[in-house]
């Protein structure tokens, strides 16, 4: 019950985020300037390819670079997840480790994992520092049982312990660097210039003479700022797939390590 809640709220959360004060002020200045064209009799024919080319594209670029990031964080993250329990397995296997030692190994892994975590999703105020310091922390304890190790063990600890940490660090570069903001603020502002484009259009192509054309007319050109818009809105939502306010954000509910993988 309690997660279906969660899900619907979410979910508002969502449609909220499409209709914001961007998408109020569109509306209205669409209106604003099909009225004044209107009024004034202004008759500007410009193709509509010009809108696609100077927004469309941009737009679906921009939205399909944040998509691709999402999908290379779900990908990074599921190798962090393996890496962890790799690593540990692999030091539980070696002869002369304890349930003690390989236990606190694996504590220690879950706490960099819960740091991550809280770096990701903006919990804690953490920093890069904390977690660039477990490695530290991970390598001296892994270093302090070197004696216990053969040649093939050592070698694969080493590697995996370092393929782990090269995860971390790409699940943190994509947290920071989002889609070019240049390319961005220029899909906005182009937005906010659109209206000027196509109202013209859209009041040649109907008689204003006839009500019901004329209120197809008004419906169209406010549905067309509302949709690019909201596709900016949702570019927007998506940049961030760790923040868990999205519904295609990560779900580390389903691909956290968890207490009940340790080995007996």
């Amino acid at each position: 019950m309690l997660n279906a809640f969660k899900e619907m709220s979410k979910k508002i959360n969502v449609i909220y985020s499409a209709i914001n004060i961007r998408m109020i002020f569109i509306v209205v200045e669409t209106l604003v300037i099909y009225f004044f064209y209107d009024k004034f009799d202004f008759n500007l024919q410009i193709d509509f390819t010009i809108l696609s080319i100077a927004i469309v594209f941009p737009l679906v670029f921009s939205i399909t670079s944040a998509y691709q990031k999402r999908q290379e964080a779900i990908g990074e993250f599921n190798s962090f997840r393996n890496k962890i329990i790799e690593l540990s397995n692999l030091f539980r296997a070696v002869d002369g480790t304890n349930t003690k030692e390989y236990s606190t190994f694996f504590k220690t892994l879950l706490g960099l994992q819960d740091d991550l975590l809280k770096i990701l999703t903006n919990k804690g105020g953490l920093k890069m520092d904390l977690i660039r310091s477990k490695r530290k922390e991970i390598f001296y304890f892994l270093e302090n049982h070197k004696n216990l190790y053969n040649e093939r063990e050592k070698d694969s600890i080493i590697r995996v312990k370092n393929e782990l940490f090269e995860s971390v660090e790409k699940l943190n570069t994509l947290k920071i660097h989002a889609t070019p903001i240049s390319l961005r603020l220029y899909c906005l502002v182009f937005i906010y210039l659109s209206p000027l484009v196509y109202n013209s259009n859209i009041l040649a192509s109907f008689d204003k003479n006839n009500f019901l054309e004329l209120v197809v007319s008004i419906f169209f050109s406010v549905i067309i700022g509302f949709i690019l818009m909201a596709l900016y809105n949702i570019q927007e939502y998506i940049e961030d797939p760790f923040d868990q306010e999205g519904l295609d954000d990560l779900k580390f509910d389903e691909m956290l390590v968890s207490d009940n993988e340790v080995l007996e």
